[in-house]
């Protein structure tokens, strides 16, 4: 009965020692911000917008700093699946920003602001 509960021992540390680590992995890929691009929202909780150009903003919950300056894990920026023919893949969730009322919309999406004088209404 020792033997069997020592072997059995033995075999789970030998299968957990060959398990990669994928958060290290994930954990270590930093996707650094412009602080003069970077603006947070107080209409989604903890999310933060980071301006990728031609009025695109990127979504994530966390933000860090270093000697670099600012960064996010690119494992917390937010993605969505688009499907591609057969198959799926997972892309940033891209957003444009309302000039005149300041809210972020899914790109493609007309701004929903009832209250908004937009002239990107739908």
């Amino acid at each position: 009965m020792l033997k069997r509960l020592v072997s059995l021992l033995l075999l789970t540390i030998t299968c957990l020692s060959t398990i990669p680590l994928q958060a290290e992995i994930d954990i270590s890929e930093k996707m650094y911000i412009d602080e003069d691009e970077f603006k947070t929202s107080g209409e989604l909780g903890d999310a933060f917008h980071i301006h990728i150009g031609n009025n695109v903003w990127l979504c994530t919950n966390t933000v860090h700093r270093d000697k670099t300056g600012l960064f996010t894990y690119e494992c917390n920026i937010a993605r969505s699946m688009k499907g591609l023919g057969k198959g799926y893949q997972m892309n940033y969730e891209k957003k444009w920003k309302c000039p005149y009322c300041y809210s972020y919309w899914p790109i493609g999406t007309t701004c929903q602001n009832k209250d908004c004088p937009s002239k990107y209404k739908g």
